[in-house]
């Protein structure tokens, strides 16, 4: 609509303020901004059309004298063609265009006719000019949505790696743990067995759940729980592999989706990796919720390795949470020994408790 008006405006100013001879050249006059004006409103349905209908009625019209407009709404619609058709910025029509003004410029003498050649110069300049720009917005649309793509595989990586790296390494502990030991009784490999049949099954729901958002852009419907229920789940299964554990959880029931995913998703993967790596016997979950922002904090007193043996896949999958939020993320042995994660996840102003 705004295209119209502006295609509209130019008609007013550089063709009905063009005086037409008779009143049958005034109508013709009219009739042809109509049409340039209807080729500029189709652009984006039929920008090929489009352009023939303006540049023909505009050129129509120049012959006649009826307008000094130096193709403006025929490049409105050449941008179009280019943006949906175009491959090079410099087209190889357009060298022609700067040959044809070179050679009239410096070849033609054009005394008496100044205007009108101007006039010619400047419509080449303006089709030049339109067809790079919208090449370039062409291109500019093309990088958006491969980065997006790239960002969206990225994004479900990180969400499937924080699925299965839990469940899997958890699984395999608690297996491992059964295995070795020799005096555990049906009673206990009944329970051990239980523990692993629901994890496995809560795993496989959040993945199903993960894989059917995946091109949504509701997030509200990405954790299968409320979050201090993730996060007491959380903690339960590093019991369950031997480790005592102990959460504190502040302000948190009220945070926006995507600071609720990713402290989940942080929280697990630390776990999830201490679990696996550490060799911890105790472990300290706190997660703090401000009005300016979430603090996020998982220590244990394990071996302290840097990068938990995993070569640092789920370290640069927090990371990368946290990046997106704008936060700030630190990992690294402990002054007394074991390992610590530390995020912090600002808020915007009114994002805390929208979700009232």
């Amino acid at each position: 609509m705004l295209e119209v008006l502006a295609a509209t405006l130019v008609v007013l100013v550089l063709w009905v303020t063009i005086p037409a001879p008779d009143l049958a050249l005034r109508i013709t006059q009219i009739a042809l901004g109509v049409v340039a004006i209807t080729g500029v409103g189709l652009r984006h349905f039929y920008p090929r059309i489009a352009f023939t209908l303006a540049f023909i009625s505009t050129v129509v019209a120049a012959v006649l004298g009826l307008t000094v407009d130096p193709l403006l709404l025929a490049g409105i619609a050449l941008n179009s063609v280019a943006a949906q058709h175009g491959r090079r910025a410099f087209a190889p029509w357009m060298l022609g265009v700067v040959l044809a003004g070179a050679f009239i410029s410096i070849f033609i003498n054009v005394s008496g006719s100044e205007d009108d050649m101007r006039n010619v110069l400047f419509s080449g300049i303006t089709l030049c000019g339109a067809w790079a720009l919208g090449v370039k917005t062409r291109t500019a649309q093309q990088l958006v949505a491969a980065n997006a793509a790239i960002e969206e595989r990225m994004r479900l990586a990180r969400d499937v790696h924080d699925v299965l790296s839990h469940s899997l390494g958890t699984i395999g502990v608690q297996a491992s743990v059964a295995a070795h030991i020799d005096g555990l009784n049906l009673v206990q490999l009944r329970s051990t067995l239980r523990d692993i049949e629901q994890l496995s099954r809560s795993s496989i729901a959040e993945l199903k759940m993960l894989l059917s958002t995946t091109r949504r852009t509701d997030d509200e419907t990405a954790l299968p729980a409320a979050l201090p229920n993730l996060l007491a789940e959380t903690a339960r299964t590093a019991e369950q592999s031997g480790v005592l554990t102990t959460i504190t959880a502040t302000g948190i029931e009220e945070l926006p989706a995507a600071h609720r995913i990713t402290t989940h998703r942080i929280v697990r993967e630390a776990v999830s990796n201490m679990i696996r790596h550490s060799g911890a016997t105790q472990c300290d979950i706190k997660v703090t919720a401000t009005d300016r922002s979430v603090t996020v904090t998982v220590t244990d007193n394990g071996r302290g390795d840097i990068s938990h043996g995993n070569g640092g896949f789920g370290l640069m999958g927090m990371q990368e949470r946290v990046n997106l939020l704008g936060g700030t993320f630190h990992t690294g042995t402990l002054p007394a020994g074991g390992f610590g994660i530390s995020a912090v996840l600002p808020l915007a102003h009114g994002e805390y408790g929208e979700n009232e």
